[in-house]
């Protein structure tokens, strides 16, 4: 399909977090600015399109990976010249790409999957297919009741993202319940995944975040936030 490009491992079968490693080690990361975060979802707004958009960011990584790449060099300038690969791109997927650099692309995946599980749950479909039902329980009432206060308060874009990946990359591991026990703390879990990013925990994060919601309400935490977020984004 794709000229001069040697067929990748089967994405279901990749390390994202190795293959993150190896990115930062070869290609300096930056996070996507709001104003960014926001143009790419008002332009990414059918399915088809972030998940157009999202495997080639994945093919993107995958040879930056073993590769490396200039930090400032525009996405679609690599897409175009170097992996040769825009002639089966839409167009506007295409546009909406050249708004970040190579120094975007971690970032980017991590919006770009959680725009597609966001996508899916509009669509009535389960993003999570795969993930343990030990981390798949419902909320109780005063987990809603405190979640809502929260998101309220709060904006928590950046841990929503983080909360995500961690639930792909790390919670969907089929023996991740030996480590991550489903009776520990959620936030407590995220931020020390965050911490071992190096990454700043958000003050109100830090501050309001209820406590007593358990990894094994994970799935339907992050559900009930995307919506609640939703909602105070449109008031």
């Amino acid at each position: 399909m794709f000229q001069g490009i040697p067929t990748l491992v089967n994405r279901q079968d990749r390390n994202y977090e190795l293959i993150f490693k190896d990115v930062k080690g070869k290609v300096q990361q930056e996070s996507l600015q709001p104003l960014t975060q926001y143009d790419l979802v008002k332009e990414l707004q059918s399915y088809s399109d972030v998940c157009e958009a999202l495997s080639t960011v994945e093919l993107a990584l995958g040879f930056l990976a073993m590769t490396g790449g200039e930090p400032h060099m525009q996405l679609s300038t690599y897409l175009k010249e170097v992996l040769q690969m825009t002639d089966h791109m839409a167009p506007h997927v295409f546009k909406a790409l050249s708004r970040c650099s190579l120094k975007h692309s971690v970032a980017l995946w991590q919006l770009l999957s959680s725009l597609k599980s966001e996508t899916m749950l509009r669509l009535k479909r389960d993003p999570f297919v795969g993930i343990s039902k030990e981390y798949r329980r419902p909320l109780q009432e005063k987990h809603k009741r405190l979640l809502t206060s929260f998101f309220t308060k709060s904006s928590a874009d950046a841990f929503l993202l983080e909360m995500h990946e961690f639930l792909l990359l790390v919670l969907k591991n089929p023996k991740a319940t030996d480590t991550f026990r489903p009776d520990w703390g959620l936030k407590d879990t995220v931020v020390s995944y965050m911490e071992r990013k190096d990454l700043d925990i958000p003050p109100e994060v830090d501050e309001f975040f209820p406590e007593e919601i358990l990894l094994s309400q994970y799935t339907d935490t992050w559900k009930l936030s995307v919506l609640l977020r939703q909602e105070r984004n449109q008031r």
